[in-house]
């Protein structure tokens, strides 16, 4: 009898994992739960997802579309990128013009840029390229 409770138990255990991941991520693959609202707000309830402390990249998925805000450390919003399946777009977000190169139709990035990963996705990485005051933000394909 111990010995039945104790392997149901680390059945329990060992499965864990596997019903958390199901239930964590709708949809985006990243191991993040993404929001359902507040795209657009300064300082939204949603995780920063991002990998540079000096930006904040938060995920918000609705049918079946998922959308990546980039805001600023101070809460202004720089870009807001549209994603489904292998479409990106640009949505007319954030004050002043931040420039956005997407697939398959490429920004020029001038070189000697600094190429900095802000998020990464199992499909794709946004980075942004800063040359001088000038910043590009890029979509660019996780590929082999």
């Amino acid at each position: 009898m111990k010995s039945a409770k104790l392997a149901i138990s680390l059945s329990l255990l060992m499965s864990a994992p596997m019903l958390a991941a199901a239930q964590c991520c709708p949809g985006s693959g990243t191991g993040a739960e993404l929001a359902a609202q507040g795209l657009g707000e300064s300082h939204p309830s949603a995780r920063n997802l991002s990998l540079d402390p000096s930006w904040r990249v938060y995920g918000f998925q609705r049918d079946g579309i998922t959308y990546y805000q980039i805001n600023d450390i101070e809460g202004n919003v720089i870009a807001i990128v549209g994603n489904l399946d292998d479409q990106f777009w640009a949505l007319p977000a954030g004050q002043g013009s931040h420039e956005v190169s997407l697939p398959p139709s490429r920004l020029e990035i001038a070189s000697g840029a600094q190429r900095l990963p802000v998020y990464r996705h199992p499909d794709f990485t946004l980075l942004v390229y800063r040359h001088g005051d000038r910043s590009i933000w890029s979509v660019e394909s996780a590929g082999p």
